[in-house]
């Protein structure tokens, strides 16, 4: 029973120093895309690389919260949630590499949900994180168990 109780205490300190170590490396790469684009005058790396750190960030997160690792998948968290998170997280970064190339379509350049999409998603990176710790969550965490699970 004790030795349970310090191996629980054991793996959150190891979670944090974890969580320490990846913020570290984000915060490094983060630095390098940025002279990179100043450099070269193309954002769309740091663009990608913000969406991809941000669902790690959310799936390193959800490591934490998963009381119990067997698979049983709650279909509503993934298509309500999950899916459609990625989808946000995912088309700012979609629309500006295609706009880069001059590949995007008229009607979706010129359309206010685009703005309004760009808007939110230069605001902050939620949609990437909420899609990375959900996914986990949904894949991991059914909500139709009982107490006992």
């Amino acid at each position: 029973m004790i030795r349970n109780k310090w191996l629980s205490y054991f793996w959150k300190i190891l979670w944090i120093i974890g969580l320490i170590i990846l913020a570290r490396l984000s915060f490094s790469y983060e630095i390098q895309s940025k002279q990179s684009a100043d450099a070269t005058f193309n954002l769309i790396p740091l663009i990608w690389f913000k969406v991809i750190i941000s669902i790690l960030f959310g799936l390193y997160l959800s490591l934490i919260l998963v009381k119990k690792w067997s698979f049983k998948i709650n279909p509503s968290l993934i298509w309500c949630v999950s899916i459609p998170s990625l989808l946000l997280s995912f088309t700012y970064p979609i629309t500006a590499t295609l706009a880069s190339f001059n590949n995007l379509p008229e009607v979706i350049a010129n359309s206010s949900i685009l703005y309004w999409l760009i808007n939110v998603r230069s605001s902050s990176n939620i949609f990437g994180i909420v899609a990375g710790l959900s996914l986990i969550l949904s894949l991991f965490n059914d909500s139709r168990c009982s107490e006992k699970c």
